[in-house]
């Protein structure tokens, strides 16, 4: 290098006195120095520098092509002929002729020398798909007018593309062919042999080529080789030339647009594998490596030095790719010379030794130690342990969870170090405890550290962050196990006590029973089309439940009546002897063989209403007569219904029939004819009877094949003879009241049980709508009216709102994970599936339909046998469901004061405590003193909500990558809150909807307007003009200013200071303003919700997360109103579109829903893939995907942005695809319509 010793001992003495200063080691982070820095072992890669054969004669076909092509046909030639020369022109023109320079051949030799150049390192099957590469990207380039030839005319291109063409088309019917061993180099092979070797996990790689491209092509032949295609992502990166030159190749490949996320790519992990040229050897931030290869000698010892420099991970690699005639010296010349230099630039007296030996210096340990568990805390411990707190804080790709630590050096005199650290938690972690510093000073930075360490962490325990095992608080932690009553896992089933019988309680009153002028009586009126068929009295020991409570009954598929049950004027006393003998009688005409005979301690009396004579009713009225007696009686004037219920006594003991009419005639019974009616006789009476409803269940309608079978053969008339039969002599419509009293005495105890409910477990609550808890406890299973689904719906809901505002008020200082866990434990299906066993709920959930199959009537004795069924299996999530169904039920008939009623009945360990109380400490926690940027009244101003604790707005825009002045936290708590309230919010107005909205309908709706790319879409899209000066200078002293507007925007108010969020900002907002319109159409007019464009908005968490946050903001410093939440959420525009979506016409399904549904059986299976451009390079940053339904390929796209939108795209042609096979097949049955297929449920 030309150094003698003199300049060399003398470097640094110079270069102190020209700047004044004494050169010395850094101090700050030199443990993180000694403990990073780690030197690559360097590995030789040795290969055969064998000339491989070529396998295809395309490069020699461009060879060819360049000499044979007629010099006289060059476009430019051509236009120097034609353009009337000069004597100079002629000259010019003979000159080129000769020499061949012009800008066709250019290309062409630039081609055919790049081209050798892939086939001499890379193998001749680099050099075949370069070559198809190059010529496909000019035609697409061509066609496209994106070729980028900007020195060729029109000519010029035309020219080059009818060349290459026709080679081109000599090929054009053969596939590139496979990688294989003999179409590669031996150094491809060679490589591919080192990388099979290295795949680790976390594996991060560069791999340094000559010319632009090797990269292009060994990046294609990495990415399909069978043996490493599977483990590396390529990706590639090539310096960005301005050059003219250089845009004017069609020998070009590298696209430069498509390497602008490269290197976060790599950071991330996206991609693990780049293929590069000198471009990454300095002056770009490169992820830490754990190989880095030279295919090709370095050209010089500082590029040596820079590429191994990227080899910065532990145990990494630095390889060279050496052919066997190199000369290995080569290798140690370069050490040396790094030696010299490093020797130049080196104090010996102040080397890295004496660093290494001073920080192991041993200084003695502390300890801290929890007495309750002896949990222990050594000083040594303490880095590691803060460590894995910062690891369990809420993630981000954005920001940075590790703790930051700083030192002091206050050393007095020589030979003394006295250095003090401070340690800075991530901004997630309250105020109160984010800074934390050592108590005494140290010698070694190592364990100034560790003091500061040990410090914060204790802090954190005086906090509530960290457990009494001295472990981060998580989801599963013992402390808030014994706050929370933890619940581990429990079963899907659970066995639960039995269905109770809610006639228990009154057949135990009929025991007690002393004055009968404590009866209850009731009217019971059972009506058809208006009119009233028949009222019994109806009298039990105790009150019930029904005021005027209309009963749906139906009778069979064309007939309905109703049954109302009123409390009666009547005294039931006076009633009471009539009654048991009127039950009796009424219930045997249609129940006979279920009672039991000499019983009449029945449960439920019944007698008739508006009958004077009770014991002569019940005389007339007992016992059957002969049919033949009909005779006797003049049937002109004979009213039907006076009639009571025939039986057939040729049928075994008289299968029960309804008397339809009478007819006159002779008829052989042994013939099918029917009766002629001109015959005469005594015996030519006939009775036109149909068969009694075998049916016990009227309350549900007749739905399936058999019932509607069994219906129509009950309605089918047949003819019998008086003297085979027998009739009751009770009038038939008491034998209808006598067939529906087991489905009215079902529906009445429903609600018995309902009432028992609310007069024990949910006394407090003082329900004043009974029917709120008839539904809560009754489950789909039951088969009633209605059932839990949309209460639970609504209660689940409110259950996360108020133990969210709970948990955000009573533990100031968790942050959003640790909230988020507790809140996920409390809400879960085995709390309170737990909290219902405990608090014996269990036994009120109505789970068994009624059939009325097995019915019998109701005997005291009978009832006072148990209280309840026999246990029953059920599973957690009805139990669960059930909890907040009551939940929904208690919010419903009182708002949030009863619900928190509820949860306090269910969940006792909880701090449930009012509303009012939980917003007012909520908003005193934020009554501090703060900076406010004066541009934050424009977001006031925006968001049309002007804050009266100006440090909420600071907070919920305040991203948790943020690092600076005035900040308090970041937007998470605020976003945990912000998220239940928007959801209180859109389940409130959806449940409240007239007409009612199904179940499934809510949750569709409620997924549409909360998802976060619908927010963030709203985010982006909420702005206002505010004024700018702008400065204008014309000349040296001529300026002058000029008043505009510009727009802003929400998220423009975000704090942060992460160079990647500023990224993922300005590559969100491009997507927007292309997809702007679009979904913008949709949103206002679509039949359908533009899923599939809102996926490919593919919009960062923090777009969405301060929406929800500013939320939060507004409802603590409203002091908890809701409804100027969602003046905030009508601003931002989302409760107009859920009022769209409430309202109807918009299909709520997602398609990859919608595609399963259609799918039925078959399973649905989703393959992504990158897609290749038109010259057969694989595009970063497109995707493709094909959706497969069981064994077949139903639909493909392309050109995505990421999975997801490929995804739901690819959902949604396979969606329209099924639905129309299946309409053509629908067409193909004659009589078909497709009424309703298709739309989503609601």
């Amino acid at each position: 290098m030309g150094w003698d010793e003199h300049n060399r001992a003398n470097i640094g003495r110079e270069l102190e006195a020209n700047l004044q200063a004494i050169s010395r080691t850094p101090k700050v982070h030199r443990e993180e120095l000694l403990r990073h820095r780690h030197l690559p072992t360097l590995v030789t890669l040795k290969y055969q520098a064998i000339s491989a054969v070529r396998q295809f004669p395309l490069l020699s076909n461009l060879g060819q092509l360049r000499i044979s092509l007629d010099i006289e046909q060059d476009p430019y030639v051509k236009a120097l002929a034609e353009s009337h020369p000069t004597l100079s022109d002629l000259t010019d023109l003979k000159r080129v002729k000769l020499s061949r320079k012009t800008y066709c051949q250019d290309q062409l030799k630039n081609l055919d020398t790049r081209a050798q150049t892939v086939e001499r390192e890379l193998g001749s099957w680099g050099t075949y798909w370069y070559i198809i590469a190059c010529i496909r990207k000019l035609q697409l380039g061509i066609r496209n007018g994106s070729a980028g030839l900007e020195l060729l005319n029109d000519d010029e291109k035309t020219y080059l593309e009818r060349c290459l063409s026709n080679l081109l088309s000599c090929i054009s019917d053969e596939a590139v062919p496979g990688l294989n061993s003999e179409c590669l180099s031996t150094k491809v092979l060679r490589l591919i042999e080192f990388l099979v070797a290295e795949q680790i996990p976390e594996f991060t790689g560069l791999i340094f080529v000559k010319t632009r491209a090797e990269v292009a092509v060994l990046s294609e032949i990495l990415s399909t080789h069978p043996s490493v295609k599977g483990f590396y992502t390529v990706s590639t990166f090539v310096g960005e030339s301005s050059s003219a030159k250089r845009k004017t190749n069609i020998a070009e490949l590298v696209d430069v647009r498509c390497q602008v996320t490269t290197l976060d790519d790599l950071r991330f992990g996206r991609k693990n594998l780049v293929v590069t040229t000198s471009a990454l050897e300095e002056g770009i931030d490169v992820s830490d490596c754990n190989v880095v290869i030279c295919f090709d000698k370095p050209p010089n010892l500082k590029s040596l030095i820079q590429r191994r420099g990227r080899a910065r991970k532990s145990e990494s690699k630095f390889a060279l790719m050496l052919a066997d005639h190199d000369d290995p010296s080569t290798i140690s010349t370069w050490h040396e010379l790094e030696e010299e230099m490093r020797k130049l630039y080196e104090d010996d007296m102040r080397g890295l030794r004496n660093l290494e030996a001073l920080e192991t210096i041993d200084e003695g340990d502390g300890e801290f130690v929890v007495e309750r568990t002896g949990a222990r805390l050594h000083l040594s411990d303490a880095v590691s342990h803060l460590y894995h707190f910062c690891a369990t804080l809420p993630t981000s790709r954005l920001s940075n969870l590790a703790p930051i630590f700083s030192y002091t050096d206050t050393s007095q005199g020589v030979g003394q170090r006295a250095i003090t650290a401070k340690v800075v938690l991530p901004i997630s972690v309250d105020i109160s405890v984010r800074e934390a510093y050592g108590r005494s000073a140290w010698v070694t930075e190592k364990n100034a550290k560790r003091d500061a360490a040990f410090e914060a962490y204790k802090q954190l325990y005086d906090a509530g962050l960290i457990s009494d095992n001295l472990l981060a608080i998580q989801g599963e932690d013992e402390a808030r196990a014994d706050v929370y009553n933890q619940v581990g896992k429990m079963p899907s089933l659970v066995q639960v006590a039995g269905q109770l019988k809610p006639w228990h309680p009154v057949a135990r009153q009929w025991q007690g029973i002393k004055d009968v002028s404590s009866l209850h009586g009731y009217l019971v009126r059972l009506q058809r089309d208006g009119e009233t068929v028949v009222t019994m009295h109806m009298l039990v020991p105790c009150c019930l439940p029904v005021i005027c409570l209309p009963i749906t009954l139906f009778w069979d598929a064309s007939t309905t009546f109703i049954a109302s049950v009123c409390p009666s004027s009547s005294s039931p006393s006076m009633l009471l002897d009539h009654a048991v003998q009127s039950t009796g009688l009424l219930l045997s005409s249609i129940f006979r063989s279920r009672m039991d005979a000499g019983r009449s301690d029945h449960v439920v009396l019944f007698a008739p209403a508006g009958v004077e004579h009770h014991s002569a009713w019940a005389e007339d009225f007992s016992g059957t007569i002969k049919g033949d007696k009909l005779r006797q009686i003049d049937l002109a004037s004979l009213s039907l219904s006076k009639l009571g219920i025939l039986h057939d006594l040729t049928r075994g003991s008289g299968v029960p029939h309804i008397i339809r009419g009478f007819q006159k005639g002779s008829w052989d019974p042994n013939t099918l004819e029917p009766p002629t009616t001109d015959a005469v006789g005594a015996d030519g009476l006939f009775l036109h009877v149909s068969r009694f409803p075998r049916r016990t269940d009227f309350l549900h309608p007749v739905a399936t094949v058999v019932e509607r079978s069994a219906h129509e053969a009950n309605k089918k008339q047949l003819l019998l003879r008086p003297e085979d039969c027998e009739i009751d002599r009770l009038p038939l419509p008491y034998s209808y009241f006598a067939a529906i009293v087991p489905s009215v005495l079902h529906s009445v105890s429903v609600r018995l049980t309902a009432t028992f409910l609310c007069d024990t477990l949910l006394a407090p609550l003082a329900f004043s709508q009974s029917d709120l808890v008839v539904t809560a406890i009754t489950t789909t299973s039951a088969q009633e009216p209605t059932n839990y689904q949309r209460q639970e719906y609504l209660g689940d809901s409110v259950l996360k709102f108020l133990a969210s505002l709970t948990l955000m008020s009573e533990r100031l200082r968790w942050h959003e994970g640790i909230l988020s866990s507790a809140k996920d434990h409390i809400v879960s299906n085995a709390s309170l599936a737990k909290a219902a066993l405990e608090t014996g709920l269990d036994t009120f959930i109505q789970t068994k339909p009624f059939t009325g199959s097995k019915w019998r009537p109701l005997y005291v004795s009978d009832q006072l046998t148990s209280t309840a069924g026999e246990p029953r299996e059920m599973s957690t999530k009805t139990l669960a469901d059930v909890v907040e169904a009551l939940v929904g039920a208690a919010f419903l008939d009182g708002g949030f004061d009863k619900a928190i009623i509820a949860l306090q009945i269910f969940l006792p360990r909880v701090s449930w405590s009012p509303l009012d109380d939980r917003d007012r400490i909520l908003l005193s926690a934020y009554n501090i003193s703060i900076i406010y940027p004066p541009h934050f009244i424009q977001l006031e101003q925006l968001i049309r909500y002007q804050f009266n604790r100006k440090a909420l707005p600071l907070e919920a825009l305040t991203h948790p990558s943020y690092i600076g002045a005035n900040a308090s936290a970041s937007y998470e708590r605020l976003e945990f809150l912000g998220d239940v309230c928007l959801d209180i919010i859109v389940s409130n107005a959806s449940f409240a909807h007239q007409p009612p909205i199904s179940t499934h309908g809510l949750h569709l709706i409620r997924t549409a307007v909360v998802n976060a790319n619908f927010l963030a879409f709203l985010c982006l899209g909420l702005s206002m003009s505010v004024p700018r000066t702008n400065i204008i200078t014309e000349g040296k002293n001529n300026i002058s200013s000029h008043e505009a507007t510009i727009p802003r925007q929400i998220w423009q108010f975000m704090r942060q200071t992460a160079p990647a969020v500023r990224i993922a900002q300005r590559d969100c907002l491009g997507r927007y303003e292309a997809l702007k319109l679009p979904i913008l159409e949709s949103l206002q007019q679509g039949s359908h919700i533009p899923w599939s464009l809102l996926a490919r908005l593919d919009a960062p968490k923090f777009f969405s997360d301060i929406i929800e946050s500013l939320i939060g903001a507004i409802y603590i410093d409203s002091h908890g109103s809701l409804a100027l939440c969602e003046d905030f959420l009508e601003t931002l525009g989302l409760m107009g579109y859920l009022r769209r979506l409430l309202e109807g016409g918009v299909a709520l399904y997602h398609p990859k829903e919608e595609l399963g549904q259609l799918a039925d059986t078959e399973s649905v299976k989703y393959e992504v893939f990158r897609e290749e451009d038109g010259q057969g390079i694989r595009e970063e940053r497109r995707l493709g995907c094909t959706v497969w339904v069981g064994d077949r390929e139903v639909a493909r796209v392309g050109d995505g942005f990421c999975v997801v939108e490929v995804e739901t795209r690819a959902a949604e042609e396979a969606v329209g695809i099924l639905k129309g096979e299946r309409r053509g097949r629908v067409f193909a049955v004659e009589g078909a319509g497709l009424t309703g297929y298709g739309r989503s449920q609601k």
